[in-house]
Parts: structure tokens; C-alpha cells; sequence
């Protein structure tokens, strides 16, 4: 069942996303000008038109970013001392870095070299990396691979770090790495993954008795918006796809009863 699930998320978000939605109806408005319902190809036309023009002028994606980014705060001071360190998926290219033999790394690096950085600085801890393949058609290709190259790399000992490599989104990050490593209730684990997507994966790892102390990393905003004169131009509709497919996320989560709350935040 998960794995239908998880089928049907993919396709169907792949199908109303707003990038694949305009291009798709200012495809069916270019075909309906050449017929005689040319009336309704301009409608659609300019409708798409003025969405972009929104996108682009008013910096959307931004407004819906700030709330996922400040919920959680960088935990200052650090703790003296955790019993583990668990790192989320994200930040690697598996793909490119299989076809290559050179690690590629994607926006979310961050979650790497913060994980390598807090690994040196509490030497005894248990250190787990989390993240398989999420590509429906590149399951072959595993984020842990490209971790494990990147962590040699940059000198921390991968005998060091368990590898969890299975798992395909968010909940069978916690799920997977909570099978792997069976957390004890007294102990503390610091959870590294993007900021933006921290609220999402604190629910999910509160929802399945893991509690974690959330260490985002990987920000896009200052922590407010900032008008300018800046036009993002067709940009702003991939950055606005991508965070709208992050409040999905979470409202999907909540509606499957996989988070511990709608917008989880500080406890």
C-alpha cells in the first residue's frame, strides 16, 4: 500500500504541479487560437501570462518559504553532548555521481558538510545518514552512495556513519533509520535536514516516538521578505513549484496521519 501510495504522489503531483499546469494550458491556448475557439486560446493565453507576471513581480514562493524556514531556530548553545546525529537525504546527485565517479551535490549540500561538522564536534556519537532514491524511474541510483564518497572525501571515516538506503521519501527516512538504529527514549538525536523542510520531517519523526532536536540547515531567506527591484522572470515558477509541493507535503502527511500535527513547530 505504501509503495501505491507513494506511486500516486508522484504521478499526480507531476501532473498539477504549477510549472507542468501553465505549460500545459498555455500549450491548449496556443492550439486554440488556430481554431474557432481562438477567443478561449487568448483567454488562456493571457490567464497564464498574468500568473507568471504575479509570480515573478510579488515573490511568492518567498512568502510561502518564510514560514517553513523560521519555525525552527538553529539550537544555540548546542547541547554538550548527544547520543546520535541523523542526517536526511537531499543534498546529493546519486545519478550524476554514479555516471560521473565525482560527487555532485545539489542546493541542499548544507545537510552534508553540517552533518561532517557536527560528526567532529561530538566524536562519540552515533551517526546515521538516511536517504535512498526518490526518482520513480532512478531507484537504482541511492543518495547513501554519493554520502558515503562525500563523507570520505572530507576525512570522516564512513565505518563511522550507518548508511540507511531504502527509503524513498520523508517517512520512510524516520521509519527506515528508526528500524536501523532503535533509539532509546532517554536519548538525544539531533536531526540535520533543510530548513524548509524541518517542520515536515520533526512531525514525522515525533509521530513514529523519535524526538529529535531539530538542526536546520540550508536556508534561502534572510528570515523576512525583501521587495526590490529584482524580477525573477520564468524562474519564479520552479521556485514557486517548489514550495507549494512543500505545504502539500505537509498537509498530505497530516491527512495520512504520518505527522504529529499540521504544522508541527518548537516544543
Amino acid at each position: 500500500m505504501e509503495t501505491i501510495v507513494w506511486v500516486l504522489s508522484k504521478v499526480l503531483w507531476m501532473l498539477v504541479n504549477p510549472s507542468n499546469g501553465l505549460l500545459i494550458l498555455l500549450l491548449v491556448g496556443t492550439i486554440l487560437l488556430f481554431t474557432d475557439r481562438g477567443k478561449w486560446g487568448r483567454r488562456l493565453i493571457t490567464f497564464v501570462s498574468s500568473v507568471i507576471l504575479i509570480l515573478a513581480v510579488f515573490q511568492l514562493d518567498r512568502v510561502l518559504l518564510l514560514p517553513l524556514e523560521n519555525r525552527f531556530t538553529i539550537p544555540e548553545p548546542l547541547p554538550r553532548a548527544v547520543d546520535g546525529i541523523i542526517v536526511l537525504g537531499g543534498g546529493e546527485d546519486a545519478r550524476i555521481t554514479h555516471a560521473r565517479g565525482q560527487v555532485a551535490l545539489l542546493d541542499a549540500a548544507e545537510r552534508l558538510t553540517s552533518f561532517v561538522e557536527l560528526s567532529r564536534l561530538y566524536p562519540e556519537a552515533k551517526l546515521v545518514f538516511a536517504g535512498g532514491a526518490g526518482a520513480l524511474n532512478e531507484q537504482r541510483f541511492k543518495g547513501a552512495d554519493a554520502a558515503r564518497k562525500l563523507f570520505e572525501q572530507l576525512g570522516l571515516d564512513s565505518g563511522r556513519v550507518q548508511f540507511e538506503s531504502n527509503s524513498r521519501n520523508t517517512l520512510e527516512n524516520a521509519q527506515n533509520a528508526f528500524a536501523l538504529v532503535t533509539p532509546q527514549k532517554e536519548e538525544s538525536w539531533i536531526l540535520i535536514t533543510s530548513a524548509w523542510h524541518m517542520p515536515r520531517a520533526v512531525g514525522v519523526f515525533r509521530n513514529i516516538g523519535w524526538p529529535v532536536i531539530p538542526y536546520p540547515v540550508d536556508f534561502s531567506t534572510s528570515g523576512e521578505i525583501q521587495y526590490g527591484l529584482d524580477f525573477y522572470g520564468l524562474s519564479a515558477v520552479p521556485a514557486f513549484t517548489w514550495v507549494l509541493r512543500e505545504w502539500v507535503g505537509i498537509a498530505a502527511y497530516w491527512l495520512m496521519g504520518n505527522t504529529s500535527e499540521l504544522f508541527p513547530g518548537p516544543v
